[in-house]
């Protein structure tokens, strides 16, 4: 089985909150991490915490566990429209804008954790009758790009009244434990074009077929301006292995873009898959 390091901020209660429950269901003990507030281990896992906003956790590959295969970040999401969700995403900026990490630069995807944490959120989400929050992906964004391990998000959002939910902290506390405790899925590993930040004909294929998402670049993001190398990091930034297949919402896509799209396609030898 692997071994992931589960990290999380001291500043954000969604982070917080999750992760002291999960402590708690994994029966974790205290232990010192150099560089850590505070730290934890169990069979499967490292759970850190430290005192910065996630988004700026840079320092990954060292800390807190650098034998660890993958890093699994909890942490609150926020949005305009106050959406209630139960979200995983992985983490880059496509474009110039960023938040967090360098423009036009990736992380490494973990499509098969990515589609094994979903799966679990959203069974054990109904388990707990947590039917008022929506299971969904999101589009890549935000930092942090400086590490090699692969990063997954998972997040409770939209608004400070659902980062405190004792109810959601739960669910992703028993979500992640699920998820670590057992072989992940085998899955097709793609990315996916198009679409809105909350992309729901990915989160359909991701959670229904074979198919596990790694990067998805948003339809809005493709209109900022995504360049052809960073649509190629999309590909090859994924871990164990580079994507085998682009799934791309035709609709969302200008003539141009889709150009874009089969010249890569042409290049790296993979295939694409319109919808």
């Amino acid at each position: 089985m692997a071994k992931f390091a589960i990290v999380y901020s001291l500043r954000d209660p969604a982070g917080l909150g999750s992760a002291k429950m999960l402590v708690d269901i994994l029966k974790a003990r205290s232990i010192d991490c150099p560089g850590t507030i505070e730290c934890f281990t169990s069979e499967h896992a490292i759970i850190a915490g430290f005192d910065l906003d996630v988004i700026d956790f840079e320092f990954l590959d060292e800390r807190p566990d650098p034998s660890a295969e993958a890093v699994i970040v909890l942490s609150r999401h926020s949005s305009e429209s106050k959406r209630k969700t139960l979200s995983v995403h992985h983490v880059g900026n496509p474009t110039m804008s960023s938040w967090g990490g360098e423009p036009y630069t990736l992380s490494f995807s973990y499509p098969a954790l990515s589609k094994s944490l979903l799966l679990n959120y959203r069974r054990i989400a109904l388990e707990e009758n947590l039917y008022d929050y929506d299971i969904t992906l999101e589009a890549t964004h935000h930092g942090p790009t400086r590490p090699v391990k692969p990063i997954v998000f998972i997040e409770i959002g939209s608004t400070e009244a659902e980062w405190r939910d004792e109810r959601a902290q739960r669910v992703l506390a028993l979500t992640v434990a699920e998820t670590i405790s057992k072989p992940l899925r085998e899955c097709k590993p793609a990315i996916g074009l198009g679409g809105t930040h909350y992309p729901e004909r990915f989160t359909r294929m991701h959670l229904e077929s074979d198919i596990c998402f790694g990067h998805i670049i948003a339809r809005y993001q493709l209109n900022q301006g995504v360049p052809n190398n960073v649509i190629k990091l999309a590909i090859t930034k994924s871990y164990p292995r580079k994507a085998e297949v682009i799934v791309a919402e035709k609709k969302s896509l200008k003539r141009e873009q889709r150009e874009l799209i089969e010249n890569i396609v042409a290049e790296l030898s993979i295939t694409v898959d319109y919808h």
